[in-house]
């Protein structure tokens, strides 16, 4: 596996590729074709003889740092307009991101072409759905990898992601792992932002899934353009004949239905009628039990995750399999594998008589999510501790106050990962989004903000502790401390045991 153009260890036997052969469109200053085998996008990783491509950024224009390459050692560059100062040695492009891609993949032996490639998209539900989507794949006896937006696996061990959105020099490692892991396919949760850096260039998917465009019925219809063209954008991409999936319950969906012909269009919903289909029996703190229809028969599934959104991301799930003509058998035995995905809706029982939850929950559709998956299991008032990131848009944050606002009683304002940016503006911004700011709680310390959530919790209440799910620090202005929200629940709970619940008015 040529791995060092990303992990710049040099290996005997590394194989090289022919830019004129991976870009036959190319325009070749000063020789006729390279025989290139490293590449680079990041000119402080460069390694002398490798190549470096000038990406173009939302802040930082790789063409910038042309010379600096070429002072490190590069070979030559690829690039998307002349650049005088390359000398004789460049290849111009008309996008440099796509020809990184393909780079890439041939450098690390085209490890995509030897698996079969599920995409997973949407505004909530990606990391459920690819979960269920490997599981069932598994259950049926097939070794499968997965790359998350928190980790990834190459098939048998999970491996830290890193990053939200792999580079794409990554993203060719971690396939060509999952190829010597000998697996038969990677299920690929795919983020709104992978689509737009175009870091998914090159891949063709077999199926791909997109779970959903947006947030619950009513909320302002911002961004929605740019979310359609990015999703459709993935599904340009199933191969002909392939499976392009869709949420029949989500009013855009059908919007998708002709932008890949060569794909077939499979429909899944918990409302309308469609290709796969549930109908409910139970909601409750163990989790879900439904009936799964659209197979060649009807089969009941108990799911150990809670509300009616897993169960969505289940069919979601299914309705891939169904497509790729898996048994309902390996189906319902891939969804029931599944006790919990990192992150989501994680539960903390100290014997407390209320429910806690711990979620990564920092946009307000994914907050608005695990509020009403938590509604559908508690009778009483929901208390929801909620922070923003640092260095976030305004519009961001009251999404997320009107999330928290329309789904809890109760809720506390607290500190996430501020890292550069004055807490006291990220307060502002989000008090800017409730309709009644004043019957918000400002809790500058996140211990306290949970702790004083677990004080005022009552038999029957919820509480929801989002914003950061299983993250082990918080970033601040000048370091990282440790902080770990489920730890510091526990702690709480365990030390006021034997406590009775304090009583709010």
């Amino acid at each position: 596996m040529a791995r060092w153009f990303v992990d710049r260890l040099p290996q005997k036997g590394i194989p090289s590729v022919s830019l004129r052969r991976l870009l036959p469109e190319a325009q070749f200053v000063g020789c006729p074709d390279w025989e290139v085998s490293g590449c680079t996008a990041d000119s402080r990783r460069l390694d002398p003889g490798q190549v470096f491509v000038a990406v173009r950024g939302a802040r930082v224009d790789g063409h910038a740092f042309v010379l600096q390459a070429l002072e490190r050692g590069a070979a030559g560059v690829i690039v998307e307009r002349p650049c005088p100062e390359a000398g004789p040695l460049q290849v111009i492009v008309r996008d440099s991101r796509v020809a990184l891609a393909r780079l890439c993949q041939a450098l690390a032996g085209d490890p995509s072409q030897q698996l079969a490639l599920l995409g997973v998209t949407g505004t909530s539900g990606k990391a459920a759905t690819s979960v269920f989507l490997r599981s069932i794949y598994e259950a049926s006896g097939a070794r499968m990898g997965l790359v998350g937006i928190k980790e990834w696996s190459d098939g048998v061990t999970a491996h830290p992601g890193g990053r939200p959105v792999p580079q794409v020099e990554s993203l060719a490692v971690m396939l060509a792992a999952m190829v010597e892991r000998s697996c038969a396919g990677a299920v690929l949760e795919v983020a709104p932002e992978a689509l737009e850096l175009k870091r998914l260039e090159e891949l063709e998917f077999d199926a791909a899934v997109v779970t959903d465009f947006g947030g619950p019925p009513g909320w302002a219809a911002s961004g929605l353009v740019d979310r359609r063209r990015h999703k459709a954008r993935l599904l340009r991409q199933v191969v002909a004949g392939g499976a392009a999936v869709v949420n029949a319950d989500d009013p855009h969906a059908e919007l998708l239905g002709a932008v890949n012909l060569a794909a077939r269009m499979v429909t899944f919903s918990l409302e309308r009628p469609a290709d796969i289909t549930a109908r409910i029996e139970r909601l409750d703190t163990g989790g879900s039990r439904f009936t799964l229809q659209g197979f060649d028969r009807e089969a009941a599934v108990e799911l150990r995750l809670i509300g009616a959104a897993s169960v969505s991301q289940a069919i979601a799930a299914a309705a891939v399999a169904w497509s790729r003509g898996l048994p309902i058998e390996n189906v319902v035995a891939g969804l029931e594998a599944v006790t919990a995905i990192p992150g989501r809706m994680e539960a903390i029982r100290e014997g407390q008589p209320f429910e806690v939850r711990i979620d990564q929950a920092s946009t307000g559709v994914a907050l608005h999510a695990a509020l009403t998956a938590l509604r559908s299991i508690v009778t009483g008032k929901i208390h929801c501790v909620i922070g923003a990131e640092g260095n976030q848009d305004w519009r961001a944050r009251h999404a997320l106050a009107a999330a928290a606002e329309s789904g809890a009683e109760r809720v506390i304002l607290t500190s996430n990962n501020p890292r550069t940016e004055d807490p006291n503006q990220i307060f502002d911004d989000l008090l800017a989004g409730f309709h009644h700011p004043g019957r918000v709680r400002i809790e500058t310390d996140r211990r306290c903000a949970i702790e004083t959530a677990l004080g005022d919790a009552r038999a029957g209440d919820g509480v929801l502790i989002a914003g950061k799910g299983g993250e082990t620090f918080q970033i601040l202005s000048d370091r990282a401390i440790p902080f770990n929200d489920g730890e510091v629940a526990v702690q709480w709970l365990r030390s006021h045991r034997t406590a009775p619940s304090r009583s709010t008015a």
